[in-house]
């Protein structure tokens, strides 16, 4: 017993040795520069970029889903619990879709069929935003009382998303 407490403290000296010879480089070896010199090597700022239309949609929807993840997951009962969880993971599942629109809406040009294109995009993200908007207070209002009927009602209401087939006026590779 006797030797194990002897190995400790001497692990603990090595290590606070280490520790030491460490510190002591690092205070002599590198000299420090002088603030104004920092700020002179470094390069321009990045230009800002011009503020992108398209995001806000999909951080309501996003924020929407952290939002009912959250009070979901403050549930005491875990049927209701997982009850609930089926009809956030299934939100949270229609999110790569609206960053999809989203995109696509950030690459489209001033064509005639462009701004066709971007306004029914714009009008599936603005619904899609106001579907996330309502299952989410649906679920907040879930949480007080869990009801499995209603539940799987709003279950029903899937997908909240358009496909973007259903979007598009005509086939992509169609010329205009």
């Amino acid at each position: 017993m006797d030797e194990i407490w002897l190995q400790v403290l001497v692990a603990l000296i090595a290590g606070a040795a280490g520790a030491g010879v460490v510190l002591a480089v690092r205070r002599r070896g590198v000299p420090e520069e002088p603030a104004e010199a920092v700020v002179a090597a470094d390069p321009e700022p990045l230009p800002r970029s011009e503020p992108d239309g398209w995001e806000p949609f999909v951080q309501h929807c996003e924020q929407a889903v952290r939002r009912a993840c959250r009070a979901v997951e403050a549930v005491s009962s875990l049927r209701a619990r997982n009850l609930l969880r089926t009809v956030v993971r299934r939100m949270d599942a229609e999110l790569p879709s609206l960053r999809v629109f989203a995109e696509l809406g950030r690459g489209l040009g001033s064509a005639p069929r462009d701004v066709e294109i971007a306004r029914r995009v714009r009008a599936e993200l603005t619904a899609a935003e106001q579907r996330f908007a309502e299952v989410t207070a649906e679920v907040l209002d879930l949480v007080e009382d869990t009801d499995p009927q209603r539940v799987q009602q709003l279950r029903c209401r899937f997908p909240l998303v358009k496909p973007l087939s259903a979007v598009l006026p005509e086939p992509v590779g169609q010329s205009c």
